[in-house]
């Protein structure tokens, strides 16, 4: 059984980071395979209408014909039972890296069908894992993340046949001092404590996921 869990982060040790790791260590002790890759520090893009992957009898049907540093993640996350996606939310929405990745790991596998098959070897076991500085009492005023979160467990769920978990992470810690940033919105004594006390319960939570998903 292999895991592999995909950091769309461009911070490789905080929040994001850290919860992918609970949940790839949480996914070893349950006896797989886990491995947690970074998308930040690689050279890749999104999408680019090439149309490589839709070619009849083309060598890359089915699969993205670009080549760049994202390629070889592709190539993991092909092989992976199960595939993690991990960003944090910024404006109510993952990140350019997660999304540029998630352009080229679901349109490989689309098909233009009207019975909606994919392209994907097999059924694959999937989540998805936002981080936000957003309290949880204060999501009625950010509508978006229900659509995003929605909007990304579909295509997984389309693409992989499988039922996708989706796991949030609130109120995070976006800096160890407050007092060096513009951040007055912030109560760095709650923000402090909350990390304090919450985030390891939310570790682990994410190993109890990592558990999960690969039994």
């Amino acid at each position: 059984m292999k895991l592999l869990a995909i950091n769309g982060s461009p911070r490789k040790t905080w929040n994001t980071a850290t919860i992918l790791q609970s949940l790839v260590e949480g996914a070893r002790e349950a006896g797989a395979e886990a491995d947690l890759v970074f998308l930040s520090g690689l050279h890749y893009r999104g999408c680019a209408s090439c149309f490589g992957c839709k070619l009849l009898n083309g060598p890359s049907y089915g699969r993205c014909a670009l080549k760049d540093d994202l390629t070889p993640v592709l190539a993991r996350a092909h092989e992976a039972d199960v595939l993690v996606l991990g960003s944090p939310f910024y404006f109510s929405e993952e990140s350019s890296l997660l999304r540029a990745c998630e352009e080229r790991l679901w349109f490989q596998y689309l098909r233009y069908d009207t019975e909606n098959r994919t392209l994907a070897p097999a059924k694959k076991a999937c989540a998805l894992v936002f981080t936000m500085n957003i309290p949880e009492a204060a999501l009625p005023r950010f509508p978006l993340k229900a659509a995003v979160s929605s909007f990304n467990k579909s295509n997984m769920e389309r693409i992989f046949s499988c039922p996708c978990e989706v796991f949030f992470c609130h109120d995070t810690l976006q800096f160890e001092d407050y007092a060096k940033y513009d951040s007055r919105i912030f109560d760095p004594v709650h923000k402090l404590e909350h990390h304090r006390t919450e985030f390891p319960k939310d570790l682990e939570r994410a190993r109890a996921l990592g558990r999960k998903l690969v039994s």
